[in-house]
């Protein structure tokens, strides 16, 4: 029996009862939050462990790019469905926390794959041809760029960019988005002035150094456009420099990496870049975010 007699007519909520609903949804929230974060990083890593041995090269290690594998195209294509599943999961956090928070716990993800690959002497000595690297760099450019988008399209936009009802500030690749697209210069410059071993660690370090001045460059110049192709943009800088040292580069490398004139940019592989730029740019755009606000219109 319901309470006013008719059968199934619900029960009317006390409000002690919604009051108390109401007090255990605002408090849950803030612990989902707080562990949206962690969590998502450890499941963004557990979904690129399975591809780890496909990065195997001729040499029995793990090569510096997927074309160094034993079977690139394997390789690309694990790389690829695990890129997306990740994807799936950075927007899943951008939902509970921000596209900010989701577009590091992808970077998370794909740094773990990129400190198992291979680093600086394994680009020289397994005989790397750097076209090929560049062209994989451009190609990541383009999935981060796919990603950017899915994370805060699906995510949902960053509350701190307000609409301003002009759809020159407003659109992704309007005038002022692409003004702060040239940030992506100050990744390359940045990530060339702290890659200085052949460390896999410090070359990581560096893409994420870079990554971060590209974030808070672009959104002092953006300050009310959503930075949603930042990321990507410092991906094809990184993917043009390498094409040109490709082309420029001269002598023998292995013996530039022992005498200490090897470029140093070709520390940093395509991997590595793309790992860094992900997580730099969300920190540098939220770290920007207490120094360059939204313009008041």
């Amino acid at each position: 029996m319901t309470s006013n007699g008719a059968p199934g007519t619900p029960s009317p909520v006390s409000p002690a009862t919604s009051g108390a609903t109401s007090e255990a949804s605002s408090t849950d929230r803030p612990v989902i939050r707080s562990l949206a974060l962690p969590v998502g990083i450890v499941a963004a890593i557990v979904l690129f462990v399975p591809v780890v041995p496909f990065w195997t090269s001729l040499r029995g290690v793990a090569g510096p790019t997927v074309m160094d594998s034993e079977r690139p195209l394997l390789a690309g294509l694990a790389t690829l469905i695990a890129f997306v599943a990740a994807t799936v999961l950075a927007i899943g956090v951008a939902r509970v926390v921000n596209a900010v928070v989701g577009t590091f716990v992808l970077g998370c993800g794909v740094a773990y794959l990129a400190m198992r690959g291979g680093a600086a002497p394994d680009l020289v000595f397994g005989g790397t041809n750097l076209v090929h690297s560049a062209i994989e760099c451009g190609v990541w450019a383009v999935l981060v760029g796919a990603a950017s988008w899915a994370i805060y399209h699906f995510g949902g936009r960053l509350p701190d960019y307000p609409l301003t009802g002009d759809e020159e500030v407003d659109s992704a690749t309007g005038p002022l988005a692409r003004r702060a697209w040239f940030a992506g210069a100050a990744a390359v410059g940045v990530a060339w002035l702290a890659a200085v071993t052949d460390t896999k660690g410090q070359a990581i370090g560096a893409a994420t150094l870079g990554g971060f001045a590209a974030g808070f460059v672009a959104r002092s110049l953006a300050r009310s456009t959503q930075p949603i192709f930042i990321a990507a943009a410092s991906m094809v800088a990184f993917a043009a420099t390498l094409g040109y040292i490709a082309f420029a580069v001269q002598g023998d490398l292995s013996i530039g990496l022992i005498d200490g004139s090897f470029p140093r940019l070709l520390r940093i592989m395509p991997i590595d870049a793309a790992a860094g730029v992900l997580a730099g740019t969300s920190m540098g755009i939220g770290f920007a975010r207490s120094f360059a606000g939204p313009i008041d219109e």
